[in-house]
């Protein structure tokens, strides 16, 4: 696991980066990490451990807007795929897998779309969110709320958000603030999703408040974008991606952030799609009780 690090685009904007799992070398299997919204790449450590049993290196990016890296106004998903790729050359990695978890699983369909077959090798969206046109009921409100108003009037929902967030994430005196605005917002998600969370002394916890707390430490302006992007209708269709045999999708019933009647109509949408449903899951337990398996599909599309 190296420290923070970053790079400069083409454009001069800069992108926020580290590495999990082992060392970067030639001819090694890269997996390229995009975290949940809102994020930043800190939250790849939920994968280091597995990644570095097998040997991978994961590269968890920051989206723009969020942390360090520089924010694209009116961006859309498409317009985070060139990123990545430009990373990828940069250190050297000719062909790799994408993992998009919640909110990144967006940016990897975009991926899919894309970015060249010969270097995408293989994609897994876990817990992803889906085109809000497939239908949110089941979805928690505040959710519905706030894609629907983002849709229209982001700037109020980086008002709404910085209302509460904003003064906490940047308290460094007092980090027990933003710990206790993040556990009061987890105690509305489901209790299975709460059981793995609070685990392991909070391991989870931990990495997803610090994920979050560094994704608005330089204000709100990204989050209410992203929430646009994912609420108003995508730059592709779900039916034009070239999936030959390199995606997966895995998604459980239980998940109330994104509903499991959203990733049934889109798999529908998505002939030769491999999906793994599974019936007592929900958001967070689906990824952390079937990494092993998330992982090693990955990497047999990947090494193959």
């Amino acid at each position: 696991m190296s420290e923070d690090l970053s790079f400069e685009l083409p454009d001069g904007r800069n992108l926020s980066y580290t590495t999990f799992g082992a060392p970067i070398s030639p001819n090694q299997s890269v997996i390229f990490y995009f975290h949940g919204f809102p994020g930043t790449h800190s939250e790849g450590l939920s994968v280091h451990e597995a990644a570095s049993k097998r040997g991978v290196v994961v590269v968890g990016v920051t989206r723009p807007g969020f942390g360090d890296s520089t924010a694209l106004p009116g961006r859309a998903l498409s317009a985070f795929p060139p990123d990545v790729l430009h990373l990828a050359d940069h250190l050297g990695v000719q062909k790799f897998a994408v993992l998009g978890i919640s909110g990144g699983g967006p940016y990897a369909l975009a991926s899919l779309r894309h970015l060249p077959t010969e270097r995408l090798r293989s994609v897994a969206v876990v817990s992803g969110m889906w085109p809000t046109a497939l239908g949110t009921a089941g979805m928690m409100p505040q959710m519905r709320v706030m894609y629907t108003l983002a849709n229209w009037v982001p700037g109020l929902v980086n008002w709404m958000v910085g209302m509460e967030l904003n003064a906490a994430a940047q308290d460094a005196e007092h980090p027990e603030k933003f710990e206790e605005l993040m556990a009061k917002g987890f105690q509305r998600w489901p209790a299975e999703d709460q059981e793995v969370i609070f685990e392991e002394d909070g391991k989870l916890f931990k990495i997803l408040t610090r994920s979050s707390r560094e994704a608005i430490k330089h204000g709100t302006g990204g989050f209410g974008t992203e929430a646009q992007v994912f609420g108003r209708p995508w730059d592709f269709q779900l039916e034009d991606l070239p999936i030959d045999g390199r995606l997966e999708v895995w998604h459980g019933a239980k998940d109330r952030n994104v509903p499991i009647n959203m990733a049934d109509h889109a798999v529908e949408l998505m002939p030769g799609v491999g999906y793994h449903r599974f019936e007592e899951e929900a958001h967070l337990t689906l990824s952390m009780k079937h990494l092993d398996e998330i992982l090693d599909s990955l990497l047999s599309k990947l090494e193959n």
